[in-house]
């Protein structure tokens, strides 16, 4: 295929296959419903062992994890690499309410292959990166660095719990 073929190359939704991973059933819920309505084909766990199990038994490719980051039990960029290593060329999409600065220190492994959607997101914005995550990989190309820092203690003690506008 040319470059210019190649470039031009994006993912159709029918063709796309979503494993959508979170804990709050439901932003679960919403989400999945958005995703479906997209025309994408979406498979949702509710932690990482679950998703791990789903990822495991699954044949055919998973195009975009799309997984919280502060899961309980194993933190999404740890289940990323799991999952990578049976769908390596799958996209990931990070979602939290966190800030990148907060989260900084779980991507170092993902920096160049992930992306992050903020809490809380909305059907456009969840459309608007889900798109861009998979012409990336379409593309072959890798995501920008983005510099984060590591969250200092005043900053990880002030997180608050677990809500689709909350910090999560």
């Amino acid at each position: 295929m040319s470059s210019s073929k190649q470039s031009r190359q994006t993912f159709q939704p029918k063709a796309a296959t979503v494993l959508l991973v979170e804990d709050d059933p439901s932003v679960a819920q919403t989400t999945s419903a958005w995703l479906r309505r997209l025309g994408y084909n979406v498979l949702v766990s509710g932690d990482g062992k679950s998703a791990c199990e789903v990822a495991a038994r699954r044949s055919e490719p998973i195009d975009l994890l799309l997984t919280d980051v502060m899961l309980p039990g194993m933190r999404g960029p740890v289940l990323a690499g799991v999952i990578r290593s049976r769908h390596p060329e799958m996209a990931v999409l990070f979602s939290s309410g966190y800030s990148p600065e907060l989260v900084g220190e779980l991507f170092t492994s993902h920096t160049n292959t992930a992306m992050l959607l903020r809490k809380p997101y909305n059907s456009t914005q969840l459309a608007a990166q889900v798109r861009l995550a998979l012409d990336r990989k379409a593309r072959g190309m890798r995501v920008p660095e983005v510099p984060l820092r590591r969250p200092t203690e005043r900053e990880g003690a002030s997180v608050g719990s677990a809500s689709v506008t909350s910090r999560h």
